[in-house]
């Protein structure tokens, strides 16, 4: 398919598409399985995929709305496999090393799914006032992994504060010593 046909394409004819040559293969590139980047023709074929998919005469009707719940399932089934598989069981210091790493690659996701569903973006979005595709893939990961996951992530960050403030007074303790130590010998010649 060129960039300048306007086959229209059913739903049924385009996901299979969509999940094979955009989200398989991002999901592969954010998972660090592949380094395989998308290059300027299968960018145009994604987004023209999308753009045939949407009705020419209603751009915010019934498939245009089946691409957009097809996204967020799309990001909440992801998030779901793999973002909260990776950080359960994980405490403190790892956990949210795993979590900013999960949140890091989530943003690379949502940036590439913006490129290519931008038509939906700038068609659907308007007419509907649904969450943007920014907006929707965001909120998917705050409900879903924040949700989950708040009550360990709050543990995690208050056990490394309190490791941080033990050291401190640690090395607080040890320079006083060392200080008044100092100062007991400096006043003593002997």
């Amino acid at each position: 398919m060129t960039t300048g046909s306007a086959k229209p394409l059913s739903f049924v004819e385009g996901w299979p598409i969509l999940q094979e040559e955009a989200i398989d293969k991002l999901i592969h590139l954010v998972e660090g399985n592949s380094s395989n980047q998308f290059n300027s023709e299968e960018y145009m074929r994604i987004y023209t995929t999308i753009y045939n998919m949407c009705d020419k005469n209603n751009r915010a009707g019934p498939e245009a709305l089946k691409l957009y719940s097809q996204y967020k399932k799309t990001i909440e089934d992801y998030v779901s496999s793999k973002v909260l598989p990776s950080i359960q069981g994980k405490e403190d210091a790892i956990l949210l090393q795993e979590l900013l790493k999960r949140w890091n690659n989530h943003k690379t996701m949502t940036w590439w799914l913006l490129r290519f569903f931008y038509y939906l973006e700038r068609c659907l979005i308007p007419k509907t006032r649904l969450p943007t595709i920014q907006e929707t893939s965001y909120l998917v990961f705050y409900e879903l992994v924040y949700g989950e996951m708040n009550d360990r992530v709050r543990d995690a960050v208050i056990s490394l504060v309190e490791e941080c403030l033990k050291n401190e007074e640690a090395r607080s303790q040890s320079y006083l010593r060392y200080g008044t130590k100092h100062k007991l010998l400096g006043g003593c010649r002997i």
